[in-house]
């Protein structure tokens, strides 16, 4: 939930105080005035995969193909890699997909392409036997296999290899030797050799790409994700504890899930609440004015014909029951226009039900209105954003020298941005926040202060150009940041509370 305003691009020196081996690492949570996340490019991706790739080849003596390939294996857990190297190294291996010898040193290199060690001896092509392929079980002399033996011919591997790399993507990096069983994985160097033909070109170059070591970094990276943001091409390294992030083009998005950032509110809640509006928001007007709540189940009724005989479609109820009074139908015998069996005290009980029911979709209703004005209000002050950027380099050009310095303009948009993105899905947290928790009052009332704050920044941005004031606007953004704290720090802390009081959150 934590997120840091105070986001960098990272050079390559200041990556490696995020390395996942560093001792920040080893914390259980940041503060929110720490820098949580930093912004990697790929060379700052490929400087720090090649530092720890050669630290982990010196550490166990490999080469550093194999290094890469257990640090893949082992999601770039450095540590986790070494103390379970040391405690057997043959499970390491077999998981990383590689080849122990007999000496218990590392080999990797793939077999070249005609040619089969026997023992650690080769054999050239020209005095090797025929192999019968156990893919297309024909005899063959071109044939390729790893350390495993496992030989097939060259046509076979080909496209098995071609077809690993179309069916798995990324995963292709995986694709294990085809005998059934074989844990080892194909290399780049048995790839290369097979993939020659121009038509295989395309597939080969996926390969190299998945398998390169600043792609594996991020992919394969528990603590590296790639900023989502069209064409951008960053990286994001976060520290445990950290779930919001942005990148430098502009994206924010939680580092757990993968959606849009949806501080405060957690992934769990994001999921539940993505599904209810897919399932109510379309519907709900019209539920309120033309339907009635199932007196059993309390499912949304449409009366579509003018019979009162009513069925409840639910399959798990499949009650019956008038339309009128909402009365079993078995109790009206025949006369069931007139309900004649009227008891002011069922009728008030099944009233509260349908209250009840009612008062829930307005409830949601509420929040669902201010989660897409809020959501709206983004789109329009991005837009808004852009033209004003247009209109300040306009004046740049004409010489005001008063708008020499629109660095403040860019901030509080940016403060702006941040804050409508809070405030959405503050709207999220409080729709599964129980109405009746004592933490609720604390909350909307910092909710409220912050949504008043932004309002008034959203106002002063949306003055002309010329007429903005400067200080007015500074000290603005300057507030509704400290809002946004605040209602940050009130919803961390209460999640710091329950957890030591071992509840979950609401």
């Amino acid at each position: 939930m934590d997120r840091d305003e105070s986001s960098y691009d990272c050079s390559d020196d200041e990556a490696d105080s995020l390395e996942p081996s560093d001792d920040c690492f080893d914390e259980p949570a940041v503060t929110r005035h720490d820098v949580g996340f930093a912004v990697l490019d790929e060379e700052a991706c490929l400087a720090l995969a090649s530092k720890v790739v050669e630290e982990v080849s010196v550490l166990l003596c490999c080469g550093a193909e194999v290094a890469h390939s257990l640090l893949r294996s082992f999601k770039w857990d450095r540590e986790r890699l070494i103390e379970e190297y040391m405690t057997d190294c043959d499970a390491c291996a077999k998981t990383a997909g590689i080849h122990l010898g007999a000496d218990k040193s590392i080999t990797h290199s793939p077999t070249e392409k005609g040619i089969v060690r026997v023992g650690g001896v080769p054999k050239t092509k020209a005095n090797l036997p025929p192999i019968q392929c156990q893919i297309c079980f024909e005899h063959s002399t071109e044939y390729s296999a790893l350390q495993c033996g496992h030989a097939y011919c060259n046509a076979c591997y080909c496209t098995y290899a071609v077809s690993k790399v179309a069916d798995e993507g990324h995963g292709c990096v995986y694709g294990r030797c085809p005998a059934e069983q074989c844990h080892l994985v194909l290399s780049k160097a048995l790839v290369a050799s097979l993939l020659t033909d121009e038509a295989h070109r395309a597939s080969l170059e996926q390969f190299a790409r998945a398998s390169s070591l600043s792609r594996s970094f991020v992919d394969d990276n528990a603590h590296i994700k790639w900023c989502p943001g069209a064409d951008c091409g960053k990286a994001i390294q976060a520290r445990p504890g950290v779930t919001g992030v942005a990148c430098t083009c502009g994206t924010r998005f939680c580092f757990k899930c993968g959606n849009e950032d949806h501080s405060p509110c957690s992934c769990e809640d994001l999921k539940r609440w993505i599904a209810k509006c897919k399932d109510d928001s379309e519907t709900s007007n019209w539920l309120m004015a033309n339907t009635k709540a199932c007196p059993k189940c309390q499912t949304s009724i449409e009366k579509n014909g003018g019979c009162n005989h009513m069925t409840c479609r639910n399959g798990a109820c499949k009650f019956e029951f008038c339309w009128v009074c909402c009365g079993a139908w078995k109790d009206h015998l025949g006369s069931f226009y007139a309900c004649n069996k009227y008891d002011p005290r069922t009728d008030k009980d099944k009233k509260k039900k349908q209250d009840s029911s009612r008062a829930a979709l307005e409830r949601y209703l509420h929040h669902y209105a201010r989660f897409t004005n809020h959501d709206n209000s983004l789109k329009l002050e991005t837009e808004a954003k852009v033209m004003m950027e247009k209109k300040v380099k306009e004046m740049e050009a004409l010489g005001n020298k008063a708008w020499i310095d629109c660095r403040f303009l860019n901030e509080a948009n940016e403060a702006l941005h941040e804050c409508r993105y809070a405030l959405k899905f503050t709207y999220v947290y409080a729709f599964y926040l129980p109405e009746k928790h004592n933490f609720r009052i604390h909350f909307e009332m910092q909710q409220m202060e912050l949504e008043k704050q932004t309002e008034e920044l959203a106002e002063q941005l949306e003055r002309a150009v010329e007429d903005i004031d400067h200080m007015k606007v500074v000290n603005c953004y300057h507030m509704a940041r400290k809002r946004k704290h605040n209602l940050f720090e009130i919803v961390e802390a209460r999640h710091h509370q329950e957890d030591e009081g071992g509840s979950s959150s609401g």
